[in-house]
């Protein structure tokens, strides 16, 4: 009876290691497989989810929103500012284009208008067209975005003669190349954090460009 009963005791301890040794097997070598911190700087989280993003730094800070539509379409809206007087409120879509265990990489579209005071005052239509790539390693998100912005800039340009006034339009282009390379981090599955260097040229090629900093906090979840 004793013999009996140890073999059964022994079994059923030795099927409960197996049981949790498969559970632990079975669970994802990341905390969180989709974070706020990956939705936010890898782009397209999945539908239903969203995350909100504020970036500060110089020169250029951000506040930027996204929402899933679907599992690879991104409805995004986004502010940048540049030492507060370059602004640029933008609306656009984001494409999840691939994605593996520790790839995301996504295209954005994003259209608006560019307000700039300065000694030229400048203000006209402005796009841009941009990818991100992201590596998400446990709770680390090393990305890169690279993207290209253009904006058009209506100027008036106004003659007083003797016989009248005379007025006549241009259009000028000004493209901005872009790149940024960040870390971000999980908190948790709805908090993250990211440290990026920013470069953008705002007039290529006829200006000089200096690299920026951003410090990023993004709040995510399920709608």
């Amino acid at each position: 009876m004793n013999v009996r009963f140890g073999v059964t005791f022994g079994g059923c301890v030795i099927a409960t290691l197996l049981g949790a040794s498969e559970a632990a097997a079975a669970e994802p070598r990341t905390p969180f497989p989709a974070h706020a911190a990956l939705d936010a700087v890898g782009g397209s989280p999945a539908k239903g989810a969203y995350v909100l993003s504020a970036q500060g730094g110089w020169p250029f800070s951000f506040l930027r929103a996204q929402v899933g539509l679907s599992d690879r379409i991104t409805l995004q809206s986004e502010l940048e500012s540049a030492v507060g007087r370059r602004y640029r409120p933008m609306l656009g879509i984001g494409v999840r284009l691939a994605e593996a265990t520790h790839v995301r990489l996504t295209g954005e579209f994003l259209a608006g208008w560019l307000f700039q005071r300065s000694e030229e005052y400048r203000r006209g239509p402005n796009g841009e067209l941009r990818f991100r790539l992201a590596i998400p390693v446990r709770r680390f998100v090393p990305y890169l975005v690279l993207g290209t912005r253009h904006a058009f800039l209506p100027d008036l340009l106004t003659i007083e003669r003797a016989s009248g006034t005379e007025t006549s339009w241009s259009l000028r282009h000004e493209w901005t190349p872009w790149a940024t390379l960040g870390l971000g981090f999980a908190i948790s599955r709805g908090i993250g954090l990211d440290l990026g260097i920013n470069y953008g040229w705002v007039g290529a090629p006829d200006t000089i460009a200096l690299p920026g900093v951003h410090l990023g906090l993004h709040f995510g979840g399920d709608r």
